[in-house]
């Protein structure tokens, strides 16, 4: 049987097999439409995590650069960046989460919160889009459309291999559109329900809101966890209560 890293790694190869090459290797970064395209991100995983007494996948909309291939690498294969991409991004997630917190709010502040409450080996990491663009959010990116298909098998495919009990998708309500478009809450294609917010515990509904995800995992939406208001803060530190205290 193969390992969850391993699963991980073939649905990846399968989805990726028909992105074009030059997304990859950098062969076309000297032209203006590639030049600020990042690497490709791609979560890993440890035995650890599925022996964790809960797993919380935490999706955010991260835009480090991702630097796959460093320097003056060259690319061999997509085999072999798979695997680069996996472990840059588990290395960065295993190193980062036990960290002490910056100064102010952050994403990974978030995952150190969680971690605190639930164990470092539970929580798992993804992204809405699977590649930035100028070190930033790709919305604005020409190829922008090909970029959201490819995420959204990515993503979903990572929900499906992490089997994690919780969601909390925390990429803010710029992208929100995006998130429903992979995860419909409405119609026929819905794949949502329970649909619910915590406006009578004080929270506004557009800070957090919560639904079933395959009337299985229990999802939760906020905002991006760098968002300084002082609703959105309440609301984090509600979700982080809420979770420690148990469904």
């Amino acid at each position: 049987m193969d390992s969850p890293q391993q699963s991980l790694a073939d649905a990846y190869r399968d989805i990726l097999s028909g992105l074009p090459q030059h997304w990859l290797d950098r062969s076309r970064s000297h032209e203006a439409e590639y030049a600020k395209l990042s690497g490709l991100f791609l979560p890993g995983t440890s035995p650890a995590y599925y022996s964790a007494p809960r797993r919380i996948l935490v999706v955010g909309r991260e835009t480090r650069r991702w630097d796959v291939l460093k320097g003056d690498e060259k690319f061999e294969s997509l085999e072999t960046y798979i695997d680069k991409a996996m472990a840059t991004q588990q290395d960065h997630l295993t190193r980062f989460i036990v960290k002490p917190k910056d100064r102010g709010e952050s994403f990974f502040n978030l995952l150190r919160d969680l971690a605190d409450g639930h164990g470092t080996h539970g929580i798992a990491w993804a992204n809405l889009f699977c590649f930035a663009w100028n070190k930033k959010s790709p919305m604005r990116w020409e190829h922008f459309s090909k970029l959201v298909d490819i995420s959204e098998q990515l993503l979903k495919a990572q929900v499906k291999l992490l089997q994690p009990d919780i969601i909390i998708f925390a990429n803010g309500a710029s992208s929100a559109k995006i998130r429903q478009g992979y995860f419909p809450h409405k119609g026929e294609m819905s794949v949502c329900s329970e649909l619910g917010d915590f406006c009578e515990q004080g929270i506004p509904r557009n800070q957090l809101w919560r639904f079933k995800l395959h009337q299985r995992i229990q999802c939760f939406r906020i905002q991006h966890p760098s968002s300084i208001s002082a609703s959105s803060r309440a609301a984090r530190r509600f979700l982080l209560e809420h979770l420690r205290v148990g469904e």
